[in-house]
């Protein structure tokens, strides 16, 4: 297999990995706000976004030496750059999603702690 063929096959890798995540993060609403299955969910998640970053890394790195090591054209390279940033772009977004949601419980646990003081 020749190297741009090697960068397409873990490129799709990468992407159905961002598509597993999207998939866990709509299955959360699903479960209950909090507790156990909920922080595993939560936890697997956020291990699936720190590999597909991992992966992502890789790709441009590959994708930075692939002219040296095979010669694809401009148009090939500027496409696959494009193809790179917008599944980066996806990845950060539901990282994004994943925080806020978190920023949401810590304020409702907050909230809870306040009302209990103040009665």
């Amino acid at each position: 297999m020749s190297p741009p063929d090697s960068w397409i096959r873990e490129f799709n890798e990468a992407s159905r990995l961002a598509d597993d995540i999207s998939a866990m993060i709509a299955e959360r609403g699903s479960l209950p706000p909090s507790g156990p299955d909920t922080q595993r969910h939560n936890s697997a998640i956020r291990r699936k976004i720190t590999i597909l970053g991992t992966r992502l890394d890789s790709l441009e790195s590959l994708l930075s030496k692939l002219p040296t090591k095979q010669p694809i054209s401009d148009k090939e390279l500027h496409k696959r750059q494009d193809m790179l940033s917008t599944l980066r772009s996806k990845a950060k977004q539901m990282a994004s999603t994943l925080n806020m949601s978190n920023f949401a419980n810590r304020d409702d646990l907050f909230g809870r702690v306040k009302k209990q003081l103040t009665k």
